[in-house]
């Protein structure tokens, strides 16, 4: 197996760059509650009407996962992701030189694209295919950084609120990602290991595993399982479960 830096694995690399989007584009999205009251203030917008807005950018996020997994197995997930960040810091961009709440509705609605492909189903689809084994801790990390993104994006953001206006605080998290996160997940995030020679971390380890969970983990970690293989596997129920629970 082919190492990066001597003794450390190029996996934990893509981890940092997966990372690193995650932070960025979670801490962006939950970053929209601080510009509430100014926005309001400066248009004479009612806070439903803006809120809507934001309402709406989840929701569409949410609706639009499963095409964000389709493209992810269609295409490359790296350009997906790298695809997200680009969207979400340009419309972050452009948010400040809106003058009416339809061109706020039409941004939003475009940015809840970039926070589709550069969240969620396509970063755990990248660090799963580098990770067979401690795949709960480098999903963990991924998952954990859009936390992290948030307690610390949005008090940086209010600082700038409280320093300039909203508008410097819309453009600092558009540049952090378009300058930050965008190159450094360009240059870190790789789709397989088997593109650059490399096997899945643990792919070795398989004969240790029950020959149960063996024979359920080939279907999902040797190659990609269908649709219905998946419907089949306890694995998929259990975290079907989880997010119903």
């Amino acid at each position: 197996m082919r190492l990066f830096f001597r003794n450390t694995y190029f996996g934990w690399l893509v981890v940092a760059g997966c990372v690193l989007v995650s932070f960025g584009v979670a801490g962006g999205q939950f970053s929209f509650g601080i510009f509430l009251k100014p926005m309001t203030e400066e248009f004479g917008w009612s806070r439903g009407s803006l809120s809507l807005a934001f309402a709406l950018t989840f929701m569409i996020a949410g609706l639009l996962r499963p095409v964000a997994g389709y493209l992810a197995d269609r295409y490359s997930a790296k350009t997906a992701v790298l695809s997200g960040v680009t969207v979400m810091g340009v419309i972050l961009l452009l948010i400040p030189f809106i003058n009416s709440l339809a061109q706020l509705y039409a941004l939003f609605a475009i940015m809840s694209i970039g926070i589709t492909l550069g969240t969620g189903p396509i970063l755990t689809k990248i660090v799963s295919g580098w990770f067979h084994t401690r795949r709960g801790l480098t999903l963990g990390l991924v998952s954990g950084a859009g936390s992290l993104g948030a307690l610390i994006l949005v008090p940086a953001a209010s600082l700038f609120l409280v320093l300039f206006d909203w508008k410097e605080a819309y453009w600092f998290l558009a540049l952090l990602l378009l300058l930050v996160v965008l190159p450094a997940g360009y240059l870190l995030i790789r789709n397989r290991p088997q593109d650059m020679g490399l096997e899945p971390y643990g792919a070795s380890e398989g004969g240790q595993a029950s020959s149960s969970a063996r024979s359920e983990a080939e279907k999902l970690l040797g190659r990609d399982a269908t649709f219905r293989e998946a419907l089949r596997t306890s694995l998929f129920v259990r975290l079907t479960m989880g997010y119903f629970v």
